[in-house]
């Protein structure tokens, strides 16, 4: 998968060939043809698995945070440092979210679907906060759909950047912005 994945960030779907992903990989173009049926095949393949792989770690980075200000960080911060390890993954990633528009319902689904479980880990910790009051009221899907919106765009300008920026301080920028937004609102004393 790491080598189908390199050669589709490379060059993306159009240009990638079944001929240089067996290059990559260092095995016989017939020898893909035993596992995948077609140059598609393979690429929902390795764009499923990468997706597979950081749902499981940002459920587990956002499950074991101590509180929802450390979940939030803990989905930018994981979010930001998966596309950074993997930058070829990250143009199949946003390749993939941009011909959604154009795609079949069946693919959308697919794809939203694989979207839906990521947003899913932070909104139940915000239904949760909302609920005990550790965060105010607020619509906890929305405010998921938010945070990913600003955590993709966060990933591209650090992937974009030609300076390099600093990752731990944009994460720590994010996350108390979103949080001041989230936080509950402070009671007024009354004497």
């Amino acid at each position: 998968m790491r080598s189908a994945r390199h050669v589709f960030g490379s060059k993306g779907f159009e240009h990638a060939t079944m001929d240089a992903i067996a290059r990559e990989a260092d095995v016989a173009k017939g020898t893909i043809y035993l596992y995948y049926s077609s140059k598609q095949a393979i690429y929902e393949a390795a764009f499923r698995s990468c997706m597979a792989e950081l749902e499981q770690v940002t459920r587990e980075n956002v499950t074991a945070a101590g509180s929802v200000q450390d979940a939030i960080a803990a989905f930018v911060e994981t979010r930001v440092t998966f596309f950074q390890e993997r930058r070829d993954f990250f143009r199949m990633y946003i390749d993939e979210i941009g011909s959604q528009v154009a795609a079949s319902r069946q693919r959308r689904s697919a794809c939203a679907a694989l979207l839906g479980r990521q947003m899913q880990v932070l909104e139940d910790v915000f239904r949760k906060a909302v609920q005990d009051g550790t965060m105010r009221e607020i619509d906890p899907a929305a405010a998921a759909r938010a945070v990913f919106d600003l955590t993709r765009g966060l990933v591209a300008r650090e992937l974009l950047a030609q300076e390099h920026a600093d990752p731990a301080h944009d994460v720590t920028l994010v996350t108390d912005l979103i949080w001041a937004g989230l936080k509950p609102a402070r009671r007024k004393h009354t004497q």
